[in-house]
């Protein structure tokens, strides 16, 4: 990361680009391969190393979403993809020369609520027709494969898109947000796609990305305790030697207490994430703990970059900083309403909420 320093990801947020110096540097060292089987081109590493990797990077001053996207995505494939798709397109995306960075999931009506799709899939022959469209779609600009749920009379199904192939039929319109996520609206017509295409059973589409989710949530706490522990490091550092009023501003309890709260609820969450990433490595259920350690984390990076705030004052909301961009980062992972309503009813057996 001395390559990438936080200057580097300030020009990257500010020009809303994507990453490609460091996504090929990245690929150089092997870290898309994390999660390979060594069959398939990859390190078989695990998810313990790739969640160490996307810590580190954002507690460099990094932004780990296009790496966390790369290393985890192709879990679906090595879990559900036919054995056509994984010699195809695996050996090329650990070696980061095919980029797979998009799940196309998310609809304008039904968010987050998987049961109401609208995107469709319709049998023709032995194919299927698609009509699709997304919105909130990270990086779909920037990639060539991705994953497209859509609803079916059999159920919800799951396909492996390879734009290379699509020429005109796919249409993506970028949508401007806080931070530098590329999201994008993503249409597509009367797109007929041979059944090779698709990812699992039909029916099963939703199950096989849910398969992976305990991973994917350990993931996003591992950035969000890295975004947090930048933001420590810094603030520590700056409430050491900042001096006001002939004193160090870290003898004030106003700057002092909410650094030692947060650091303590990093690493409480930090806790949660290893706990989760156990159970994973041991082959057992981790929906809960990995919903707890995503729940925690974001939280915990949320009250961090506030304390920065405290604690750099004004300087604090400046770009050269990087504090108020570690703030917009640590913003997108605290939508945790479908965790805690998780955790309330499959969890505390609690009644569903609505």
């Amino acid at each position: 990361m001395r390559d990438f320093d936080p200057d580097y990801w300030r020009r990257m947020d500010e020009e809303r680009a994507f990453p490609t110096v460091f996504f090929e540097a990245a690929a150089e060292l092997g870290y898309f391969g994390t999660l390979i089987p060594t069959v398939w081109g990859g390190s078989e590493s695990g998810p313990a190393a790739a969640s160490i990797l996307v810590e580190e990077i954002n507690r460099a001053g990094g932004d780990a979403a296009v790496a966390n996207a790369q290393i985890a995505l192709c879990g679906t494939l090595v879990r559900d993809g036919t054995d056509e798709q994984r010699e195809r397109y695996l050996r090329d995306v650990a070696r980061g020369q095919v980029r797979f960075i998009t799940v196309a999931a998310t609809e304008s009506d039904s968010g987050a609520d998987m049961s109401e799709l609208r995107s469709a899939a319709r049998r023709d022959g032995d194919g299927w027709i698609l009509d699709v469209q997304k919105v909130l779609i990270s990086m779909a600009e920037h990639t060539r494969l991705l994953l497209v749920l859509c609803t079916s009379p059999e159920g919800p199904v799951l396909f492996l898109l390879d734009r290379e192939e699509l020429g005109d039929a796919i249409e993506i319109h970028p949508t401007a947000t806080i931070v530098n996520r590329m999201l994008s609206s993503v249409f597509i017509d009367e797109l007929r796609l041979p059944d090779s295409a698709r990812v699992g059973a039909p029916g099963q589409g939703l199950q096989c990305l849910m398969k992976g989710f305990a991973v994917r949530r350990a993931l996003a706490a591992a950035e969000s305790i890295g975004n947090a522990r930048f933001l420590l490091d810094r603030s520590l550092e700056h409430a050491r030697t900042r001096r006001t009023f002939d004193r160090a501003i870290g003898q004030n309890q106003g700057v002092q207490y909410p650094l030692a709260e947060a650091y303590a609820k990093v690493e409480a969450a930090d806790l949660m994430r290893w706990a989760a990433l156990e159970l994973v490595l041991a082959g057992e259920e981790a929906g809960e703990r990995s919903a707890l350690a995503k729940i925690l984390a974001s939280e915990a990076a949320w009250e961090t970059a506030r304390a920065a705030l405290t604690t750099f004052g004004g300087w604090g909301l400046t770009s050269e900083l990087h504090v108020e961009r570690k703030l917009r980062e640590c913003s997108v992972h605290v939508f945790n309403n479908m965790l805690l309503n998780y955790v309330s009813h499959g969890v505390l057996n609690l009644p569903r909420a609505y």
